[in-house]
């Protein structure tokens, strides 16, 4: 419940960049900003925004640096374990 009430405080767009996260991680992407921003064809600065946004809620979200300049996003995998992207979008919602 606590899950679905922070997922409901997303808005359209911070919720596209979630999901389109999930989405390609999903299809073994290793997903940055540069991804993102050409995906869903918006700017880096945008994407960085939204991802900030996105944690600032409580939503789990991982970054990982990779060589010490890359950032990495991905879904924690004990989310996953537990919430499909659909199960995520239909608890929106509720």
């Amino acid at each position: 419940k606590e899950v679905r009430i922070k997922f409901k405080k997303l808005t359209e767009q911070e919720m596209l960049v979630y999901s389109t996260i999930y989405q390609l991680e999903d299809q073994n992407f290793s997903v940055d900003y540069n991804l993102l921003a050409q995906r869903l064809n918006l700017t880096e600065i945008s994407i960085r925004d939204y991802i900030r946004k996105i944690m600032n809620k409580g939503i789990p979200l991982d970054k990982t640096k990779e060589n010490n300049k890359k950032i990495l996003l991905s879904i924690p995998k004990d989310l996953k374990k537990v919430a499909s992207l659909n199960t995520i979008i239909q608890l929106r919602e509720l």
